[in-house]
């Protein structure tokens, strides 16, 4: 039995991702061969399937033990995977109310981002120190409401960077230009490779990452550096813009059912 939480792929059972978790369905998940999530499943819920022994795709286990963009520096750590430099800041008193009186010298430019943005939200290119101040407002306000932590980073100064997105064993490269932020959402463009080799260089450390992380549903935004690609986040839901939706799903119903093959065999 091969049950789906993705409305766009049809199994045995198909269910809601959000729907009531009632002891009917907790069985049918523990009985199934495999199941199919989509990239917005909670991790309680992946974590009950495979802690259950049953093949689920995607792979996502680091994803869920390093949450945040603090985790994925952490865990660009962890697998020694080249990224821009960066100071984690776990919570604002840290640098305010530090009772070892550290003090963090501040390198201008700087890029802060918070913990939980995506596609280009919460990222701040700070020049001064006064912009610094105006941003750190932003950082009180988003404890206020329970949010906390943030990294402070390297600026890259680039004309372009490159995303690759991995469905299954498909790698899809593509190059962006724009201003800071050159993210399709933000009004970026894409463009052809700017440079002679860099393609390579970006397929063959998406494959590095992915034999350490084995995700294999994942789009992979790397800044360059002497030419050089660094590793600048991880995004599990992520547009389609740059590939488009019908190739996106091509490539998705495929590798789907090349797991279902292997967990079946």
């Amino acid at each position: 039995m091969i049950v789906s939480f993705l409305p766009t792929f049809s199994a045995d059972l198909n269910f809601f991702q959000f729907e009531p978790l009632n002891e009917g369905l907790l069985k049918c998940l523990c009985r199934a061969k495999a199941v199919v999530f989509p990239p917005t499943i909670s991790p309680e819920i992946y974590f009950f399937v495979k802690n259950a022994g049953v093949p689920v795709f995607p792979e996502y286990t680091l994803r869920f033990l390093y949450p945040g963009k603090i985790g994925q520096i952490l865990l660009f750590k962890a697998l020694g995977l080249p990224h821009p430099e960066t100071t984690i800041v776990p919570r604002l008193c840290g640098m305010e109310e530090n009772p070892y009186e550290r003090s963090l010298a501040l390198r201008f430019p700087l890029v802060l981002k918070g913990n939980l943005g995506n596609e280009g939200s919460e990222i701040f290119l700070i020049k001064t120190e006064e912009e610094f101040k105006k941003v750190i407002k932003k950082v009180k306000a988003w404890e206020r409401s329970g949010r906390f932590g943030f990294l402070l980073q390297e600026y890259i100064p680039t004309e372009f960077d490159a995303r690759a997105v991995v469905i299954g064993e498909k790698v899809l490269i593509f190059f962006r230009r724009g201003g800071f932020k050159k993210n399709l959402a933000q009004g970026g463009e894409i463009i052809p490779c700017p440079k002679k080799g860099l393609k390579k260089k970006v397929y063959e450390l998406t494959l590095e990452i992915t034999a350490k992380t084995e995700f294999n549903l994942v789009a992979i935004d790397f800044l360059f550096k002497n030419d050089e690609p660094l590793v600048n986040e991880f995004n599990f839901v992520f547009g389609r813009r740059g590939i488009g939706e019908r190739t996106y799903q091509h490539y998705l119903k495929k590798a789907i059912k090349s797991f279902i093959s292997r967990a079946l065999a």
